[in-house]
C-alpha cells in the first residue's frame, strides 16, 4: 500500500516498469546462459555439460535480475508517486492563492437591489 494507505502501488500496472522488468529478466537469462555455456565449453567441458551449466546459470540470472529489477522499480515508483503528489500540492496551493487574490477585489456582502 502507499504510505497513506489509500491505493496500493503495483508495478504490473506501471506504464514502464512491467515492460522493463520483463526485458531485464529475459536478457539476463539469455546472456548468462550464453556466457557460461561458451566459457564452459572453451574450458574443455563437453557441449551437453556446458549447456547444462549455462541453463542453470541462466535460471539463476533470470531470478536474480527479476528480484533486482523489482527492488529498483519499487523505489522508482514510490519516488514518482511522491513527485506527483508534491506537484499536485503545489498546483493546489497556487490555485487557492489565485482564488484568494481574485476574491480580494470582490465585495463580501451581497448587493441589495
Amino acid at each position: 500500500m502507499s504510505p497513506e494507505g489509500r491505493h496500493p502501488i503495483r508495478l504490473c500496472d506501471h506504464p514502464r516498469a512491467d515492460r522493463q522488468i520483463e526485458l531485464l529478466r529475459g536478457w539476463a537469462g539469455i546472456g548468462a546462459f550464453a556466457c557460461v555455456a561458451l566459457l564452459s565449453h572453451s574450458a574443455g567441458s563437453p557441449w551437453f555439460e556446458a549447456g547444462y551449466r549455462g541453463l542453470l546459470a541462466g535460471v539463476v540470472a533470470y531470478v536474480a535480475a527479476w528480484g533486482l529489477a523489482v527492488l529498483v522499480w519499487r523505489h522508482l515508483a514510490l519516488a514518482e508517486a511522491e513527485a506527483a503528489r508534491d506537484a499536485a500540492e503545489t498546483r493546489r496551493a497556487a490555485l487557492l492563492e489565485e482564488i484568494e487574490r481574485r476574491a480580494g477585489g470582490l465585495p463580501t456582502e451581497p448587493l441589495s437591489g
